[in-house]
């Protein structure tokens, strides 16, 4: 029964054995596919030559460009307080914003007055007194005169013995009397001089103290020395006030300041290329700034497109910062609080924080590429056989993602802007011109475009 099963086995397993090799006998190789180089589509730029406009984009708060400080020069109780003298209120200048007690400093300005009228009074005095001395003194040298005569006479009597002695020493005695008349009056002459003098020493001195008065009346009142907006009220009406409180403080509101920080190696990007020395300490910062010839534009960081003031370069710090290694230039906006629109344009106010676009003048001709086409200082070009070649450049200055070049580039050139990986020197290559990037390219260039 065994035997008969096994033999019912063997004649598939044959039949399955001798099928299996027919097919491999009858097999047809594979065909061999005709090996073809890989093209790869690459996107391109031909280098332009442009004007380039340099800038830098640097941030900072914005600072009032004048603060003033309303110190109490003289003490006293407020008697009066304006009514908007508040935190955030407008004031115009000379707009009277406290006023200090003045009875006082009014009195000492009346008593001065009446020393100096007092003083004035004894010059007239003494200059009425100087011309009755004068006319006495000539009456009195008159009278000395004809007693000299009258007392020569009695001598030659003495002498011819027609008077007595005693006669004669009577009209001498009346001579040295009337001489020594002569001689007080010419002494009282010669004192009003000095007297005069001290007079007029006492009155300068009583004037000096009178403008002091005056100046110290004029010192109860504070007001306001520009159109200044109120940052902080430090007394209260009825409140006593000292020399050298401070009362008020507020800023002007024709101009602010911003303090940029930016590193000095981006700064002298924006500075004009100057062949010849400069000597900068027989310079003004006008002629400064007229040289260096930077420009501002100042924006609020997350805020509506097409807000905008625009600034000018200030000036710079006098040394760089010994932590940060960074300078610090100062940008000036005028009119912070003009064309204000609520809701759309806020007014430039202190500790706001701003963007900064510094612009230099426009360079010439220079080769411009996108950041993304350097790697390494080389760039990837297509060549006349839309193949890959590998070129080294030489960098002049970098501006957000543009590459200003130096060496290494010539204009029209096929830059490659596509991710090559891997990037293998002499594979063949489908250039694809990108308008869009070079239209951006050129808008950064030019300054119309926003440095990313």
């Amino acid at each position: 029964m065994k035997k008969w099963k096994t033999w019912l086995v063997l004649p598939p397993v044959i039949l399955g054995i001798i099928l299996f090799n027919f097919m491999v006998k009858s097999k047809k190789p594979p065909r061999q596919a005709d090996a073809k180089e890989r093209i790869r589509a690459v996107r391109i730029i031909k280098a332009p030559v442009l004007n380039v406009l340099p800038r830098a984009i640097g941030y900072g708060y914005v600072e009032p460009s004048q603060t003033w400080e309303a110190v109490a020069e003289v003490s006293g109780r407020i008697v009066e307080v304006h009514k908007e003298l508040k935190r955030g209120f407008f004031v115009k200048k000379d707009q009277l914003l406290l006023k200090i007690d003045p009875v006082t400093y009014g009195l000492a300005k009346d008593r001065g007055k009446a020393n100096v009228q007092n003083i004035d009074a004894q010059l007239k005095e003494l200059e009425q007194r100087k011309n009755n001395t004068e006319r006495l003194l000539a009456i009195e040298k008159k009278s000395l005169k004809l007693s000299a005569q009258e007392l020569e006479r009695k001598r030659d009597l003495l002498n011819k013995g027609y008077i007595s002695k005693s006669e004669f020493d009577k009209e001498e005695k009346s001579y040295l009397a009337q001489q020594s008349s002569v001689n007080n009056l010419q002494n009282t002459l010669d004192l009003i001089p000095a007297q005069r003098k001290s007079l007029l020493a006492q009155k300068r001195s009583g004037i000096s103290s009178l403008t002091d008065y005056q100046l110290n009346l004029g010192k109860t009142e504070i007001r306001a020395p520009f159109d200044c907006r109120i940052s902080e009220v430090h007394v209260e009406k009825d409140q006593y006030a000292g020399p050298g409180t401070v009362l008020v403080v507020a800023e002007g509101i024709d101009s602010v300041e911003i303090p940029v920080k930016i590193t000095p190696r981006t700064f002298s990007k924006l500075l004009p290329r100057v062949k010849n020395m400069v000597d900068l300490q027989n310079m003004n910062m006008n002629m400064i700034r007229k040289m260096i010839g930077v420009s501002a534009i100042v924006r609020l960081p997350f805020f509506k497109k097409g807000v905008y003031w625009s600034g000018a370069f200030s000036r710079t710090s006098e040394s760089i910062d010994i932590s940060t290694g960074v300078l610090t230039v100062y940008v000036t906006v005028d009119e912070p609080y003009k064309n204000f629109i609520p809701g759309t344009k806020p007014p430039l106010i202190k500790n706001m924080y701003c963007e900064v676009e510094l612009s230099g003048r426009p360079v010439p001709d220079k080769i411009v590429i996108p950041y993304q086409a350097v790697h390494d200082r080389h760039v990837y070009l297509v060549n006349k056989n839309n193949r890959l070649e590998i070129r080294p450049i030489k960098i002049s200055w970098q501006q957000g993602e543009i590459i200003v070049v130096k060496e290494g580039l010539e204009k029209g050139e096929q830059v490659i802007v596509t991710d090559l990986a891997p990037a293998i020197s002499g594979m063949l290559l489908k250039p694809v011109d990108d308008m869009t990037l070079l239209a951006e390219l050129k808008q950064v260039a030019s300054g119309e475009g926003k440095i990313k």
